[in-house]
């Protein structure tokens, strides 16, 4: 059996867990596509969206307060039932700030945000442009940046508002900038 590379499998998670997005809320778990009795709505939010949701989480609060967050939770919900509001306060306590209003669009909501977005490259600088077209959600955009000597990063730039406006300053000018390479935003993304 062929196995289907990483980047080509998060592409079609986060197209499927988009095309279902509006026949629910992650939150609603296993009740997602009962009523239709297509068990696909449920794999593609709860399992697909939810990935993805977690994904954005660790790039909006960083590597360190995410994994402090997920090790705080199971510690504390250890051979016990935990919900949504119990993971929540954990990332929380780990990031040192409310993450009320991600969770409620990311996991009570079932939008796909629209986002027109533009950037260009002013000497070492990455000058970035984000509009929310409709429902502003939070959300980290990633940009894959590389280097003449073939080295990479990913600059995080953190959307919360209508507009933003960002100026990333990089150590030398790159070779190449890609959006959300990863698949890792679900956004509909127009540039």
């Amino acid at each position: 059996m062929r196995q289907m590379r990483p980047m080509r499998r998060m592409r079609q998670m986060r197209r499927w867990a988009m095309n279902e997005s509006d026949q629910g809320p992650v939150y609603l778990g296993y009740r997602l596509g009962h009523i239709q009795g297509d068990s696909r709505i449920f794999r593609a939010l709860v399992y697909n969206k939810g990935a993805a949701v977690l994904h954005m989480l660790r790039r909006l609060i960083g590597d360190d307060a995410f994994f402090k967050g997920v090790r705080r939770f199971y510690a504390n919900a250890k051979f016990r039932k935990a919900g949504t509001d119990e993971l929540k306060l954990a990332f929380e306590a780990e990031a040192g700030r409310p993450l009320d209003r991600f969770f409620e669009e990311w996991i009570y909501g079932s939008a796909v945000p629209r986002i027109k977005l533009s950037y260009r490259i002013d000497g070492r600088d990455l000058v970035v442009h984000v509009d929310q077209l409709g429902q502003v959600f939070e959300l980290p955009l990633t940009f894959a940046v590389e280097f003449d000597d073939r080295s990479k990063t990913n600059v995080v730039v953190a959307v919360s508002e209508q507009t933003v406006d960002r100026r990333v300053p990089l150590r030398t000018p790159p070779r190449s900038v890609s959006i959300n390479k990863d698949d890792g935003v679900l956004a509909d993304i127009s540039q």
